[in-house]
């Protein structure tokens, strides 16, 4: 048996084929980053701007990653997210602020503010393993200031964490 086909509905179930694949692909993953940087032309032109690298891996991730250099130095923030629900949130402004996160789960959350200046680093890692995850960091101030937060939530149940530094 031959199943007769016109151009005009050969080209409709095509579109329509199209429009489901891609329908399935924005619902399917729907991860969320936003960068915003700014800095100053003299530290551009030194190569010490804003730098943030974003990995996501999964469903429904979000970053937010706000950088304003000093004339002196940028910063850094790298992001690594494998699993779903995943949501983390950078400010960063004047200089040599340097952040890494890693959550590997579901549910996780970090909120990480950073006030440095051109004279000292400031530096926080975190890392998040397991479901359910909270963890917020302020850093100011003019001396080396250096955290480390590592949390494993396998039973979704883990207390936030507070860190501030001045």
């Amino acid at each position: 048996m031959e199943l007769k086909c016109s151009s005009t509905k050969r080209a409709v179930l095509v579109a329509t084929l199209l429009t489901a694949t891609v329908s399935f692909s924005v619902i399917s993953n729907a991860d969320n980053s936003r960068v915003e940087q700014f800095s100053k032309q003299t530290a551009a032109q030194n190569n010490q701007g804003n730098y943030s690298v974003i990995a996501q891996i999964g469903n429904n991730n979000r970053t937010n990653v706000s950088q304003s250099a000093s004339y002196q130095a940028g910063n850094f923030s790298s992001i690594y997210q494998l699993g779903n629900y995943n949501s983390a949130e950078v400010k960063q402004t004047g200089g040599n602020n340097i952040s890494n996160i890693s959550q590997i789960g579901r549910n996780h959350k970090v909120d990480i503010t950073q006030s440095g200046n051109t004279s000292r680093e400031l530096n926080s890692y975190v890392r998040q393993i397991g479901n359910r995850s909270d963890v917020q960091i302020s850093q100011s101030g003019s001396g080396y200031r250096g955290i480390s937060v590592e949390q494993q939530a396998f039973s979704s149940n883990a207390r936030p964490v507070t860190v501030e530094t001045y």
